[in-house]
Parts: C-alpha cells; structure tokens; sequence
C-alpha cells in the first residue's frame, strides 16, 4: 500500500507540475527567440536609417520569423516598405502591429499616412485621432489630425480639435501654422496673417524657411506691398534669396511701390538664367516701359515674341521701345501686332490712335505709359 501511494504522489505531482514546466520551457524558449530576433532587427533598424531598404526588409524579415509576436517589427517592416512605395503591403503591416500592440501610437499614425497618400481622408482622420488617444502628449499626431481636419475641409471639427488642445500645447508653432492653414481656408487672410507671425516669433530661423516665404505670399496676395519686401527680408529666406520666383516677387512688388528703378536693376540679375516662359522678362519689360528704358524693353520684347508670341505684351514692349527711338514705322507695325493678339487690351490701340493723329504734324511721339 505504501508503495502505490508513493506511486501516486508521483505520478499526482507529474501532472500538476507538467503545465508550469512546459510555460516555464515556452517562456525560455520565448527569450531565446525574442533575443535572437532582437540582434537582425537592431540590423535592420541600421539599415533602414542608412537608406538601405533592402537589405533592411531581409533583415526585418527573418527578425519576424523568429519572433512574430513583437509588433514593433511589424512597424518596422511597413515603413521600410512605404519608403519603398509599396504602400499596400506596408499597410498591411501597420494593421497587424496595430493587432500586436494595442496600446501603441505609431501604427495608427503610420496608418493614417497611408490613408493620407490614397487620398482616404477620412480614414486617415480617424487613425491619427486614435494615435493621439493613446498617445496624447505627443504634439505630431495631434498635428497631423487637425491638418487632415482642415484637408478635408471639415473646418468646424478642426477648430474645435485645436480648442481642445490649445492648453496643452500652447506655445506650439506647429498649430499655429494649423491655424494658420484654417484661416487661409476660410480666406480670413488677416487671420491667416496672423497665425503665420505667431508661427515664425516660435520658430528658429534655421528652421522658418517656408514658413517666411508663406508670410511673403500672404502679404503679396493682400496688396501689402510694402510688408512682402520686409518679409523676403527675413533672415531665413537669405539662402534663397536668388530663387527666381522670389525676385520675381519682390520686383512686382517694388513696381507697386513706385520703385520701378529697382525693379529693372534686380530683375536685370536674372538675365543669365533660362526664361522659357517669359515671366523675367515680362516684369523686365514693365520695369523698363515706366522708366523709358528702350534697350531693355526691346530685350524683353524680343524674348516675349519668341517665347509667347500669341500674347499682345512682347509686341507691345517692341512698339513703345521703337516710339522712343522715334521709329514711327516700326512702332506702328508692332502695335498692330499687339492689337491683332489682344483686342480687349486698351493701351496698343490707344498708342496707335495716337500715332495716327500726331502722324501728320511729323512732331516726336512718345508713349504714355500708365502706372
């Protein structure tokens, strides 16, 4: 009797011991994996940041098939493949970390990325909405919720979301410039003016490039002239100081002020670059007609009739150019050719209206140009 009872102990303790073991032996061997695994994703993490997507998807891989538990590979391995542009597979891979890690942030947001490029607005709300609930100190999701917000043009929602958050990040020029975008929306341009301000004081000028040259804009396309040229002034935007569009700006604006000598002499630093559309030369050709500049006018005509030579201005700048070297024939022959292309333009037909009554006085001709 002793012995079976000692037989049964055993074989009572071999039961009620077998499931710890084998949980004990799952967990080691859990380890083990996680700890091998942890070694090719670190490899696939270097690889990723170096540009290497290949390589970096191989590595991500074979880190998966050791341990698929972990949802920060999944992570990993769809935004390797959105840098790659297979963005269906990468957003198969941001459900299934979303599936492994349910209280992280990052796949919700990398799904609403993915939403964002399908043009899946809506969608993309939603997944940056939940990121910035599980996540919500973090200022990157709450900014790209109220942008897709202002995207999708669901105005009133995306005031309401930067009410609600405005305490938590108060001095944040991210929502600003959020704000910023809401006004130009709405085309409160004063509002947006203000928004954009707010933004720049926030923001390091290493940082305010565009920023600055959205505050040029918005001065441009209110009339305020004089505040654009202060504003491609700004510090930030010296590097780019000698980008076309943005001299372009700046004498157009000059012209508006009066400053039409300025004008011509900044657009004149453009003359070695290619004008294929004739914009340089356009507001060349209007710098040089207010200041009775014949040689540069007849250079911008030129380039005018060359490259856009079914619009009136070439010919226009050619005519008044040979009226002020006293080419009557020639400034005839070029207005009519302005007036043929734009009927609706007044000044090629008041110019040759006033051709054909001083024609027979054989007094000089000159062009009155409005300003």
């Amino acid at each position: 009797m002793r012995r079976i009872a000692t037989i049964v102990t055993a074989l009572v303790l071999a039961s009620c011991g077998t499931p710890r073991s084998q949980q004990v032996r799952n967990e080691a061997r859990d380890r083990f994996d996680r700890a091998n695994a942890q070694v090719v994703f670190d490899q696939a993490l270097q690889s990723f940041h170096a540009g290497q997507f290949e390589t970096a998807l191989q590595y991500v891989d074979k880190a998966i098939a050791r341990f698929p538990k972990d949802g920060g590979y999944q992570l990993l391995r769809g935004r390797i493949l959105l840098e790659m542009k297979r963005v269906d597979l990468a957003r198969e891979c941001f459900a299934r970390a979303a599936e492994l890690s349910p209280e992280a942030a990052e796949p919700h947001y990398y799904l609403g990325i993915v939403h964002q490029r399908w043009g899946e607005l809506d969608e993309a709300v939603l997944s940056y909405a939940k990121a910035a609930a599980l996540q919500p100190s973090q200022l990157q999701y709450v900014a790209a919720e109220c942008e897709t917000l202002v995207a999708a043009h669901r105005l009133d929602e995306a005031q309401a979301r930067l009410d609600a958050v405005a305490k938590s990040f108060e001095f944040s020029p991210v929502l600003d410039r959020v704000r910023a975008d809401l006004a130009g929306q709405r085309g409160d341009l004063c509002d947006r003016e203000h928004w954009l301000a707010a933004a720049r004081l926030r923001t390091d000028p290493s940082k305010a490039t565009t920023l600055a040259e959205e505050i040029a804009h918005n001065h441009f396309e209110q009339g305020q002239w004089a505040a654009c040229v202060a504003a491609l002034d700004d510090e930030a935007l010296q590097p780019e100081s000698r980008r076309a569009d943005l001299v372009r700006m700046r004498a157009r604006c000059l012209l508006m002020l009066d400053r039409a000598r300025e004008a011509r002499d900044l657009m004149l630093t453009l003359r070695e670059q290619v004008d294929a559309d004739g914009r340089n030369a356009t507001i060349l050709g209007m710098a040089a007609m207010r200041l009775g500049d014949a040689t540069r006018m007849a250079e911008a005509g030129r380039v005018l009739t060359q490259c856009r030579p079914e619009r009136c201005d070439g010919w226009l700048l050619l005519g008044v150019a040979a009226l002020d070297r006293g080419d009557r024939d020639e400034a005839e022959r070029m207005l009519r050719e302005a007036a043929a292309r734009e009927p609706s333009r007044d000044l090629p037909r008041k110019l040759l209206a006033s051709l054909q009554v001083e024609a027979g006085s054989n007094g000089p001709v000159t062009a009155a140009v409005p300003h």
